[in-house]
């Protein structure tokens, strides 16, 4: 308890002679001041503040209706760049197997043109040429022409 101040002469019931008190705001973890009608060690359960309705300004509304705008925009425009990428994908997909297609079909043609039977038919139609029907047979080649033919070869 804080001493009284007053000096003699001056009333108690003068505001100016009261001191000045500090003033708590209960935030629940103070204990209750006693009552007067309450024996002494008893304590009240704490009460909640009185309820005061806060008002909202409008330029918070706004602000939050523009962030949510901007929200869905974004989320919006998030789906349809992936959507397009999707697009995008599956086209590059239907292009490689139209690729790879062609590249088959060409590789079968490939494999057509070279084939023997090709060849042959081809070269019998076109060239004129012929498989021989009679057997090969060896010629006899006579070394001393080849070696002066060698020898005059040298020479020039």
């Amino acid at each position: 308890m804080e001493p009284d101040h007053r000096t003699k002469g001056q009333k108690a019931t003068d505001p100016s002679n009261i001191p000045q008190q500090r003033r708590l705001i209960y935030s629940g973890t103070m204990p209750v001041p006693p009552q007067a009608e309450l024996p002494p060690g008893t304590t009240l359960p704490p009460t909640n503040r009185r309820f005061t309705k806060r008002r909202v300004s409008p330029f918070n509304i706004i602000l939050v209706l523009m962030g949510t705008a901007a929200a869905i925009v974004l989320y919006i425009s998030n789906i349809i760049a992936v959507n397009q990428l999707v697009n995008d994908v599956h086209k590059s997909e239907v292009r490689l197997q139209d690729i790879l297609s062609e590249q088959e079909i060409l590789k079968a043609h490939i494999n057509q043109m070279s084939s023997l039977e090709h060849v042959r038919k081809r070269a019998e139609d076109e060239l004129g040429l012929r498989n021989p029907t009679d057997v090969p047979r060896w010629l006899n080649i006579d070394q001393d022409k080849v070696r002066s033919l060698e020898e005059a070869t040298r020479e020039h």
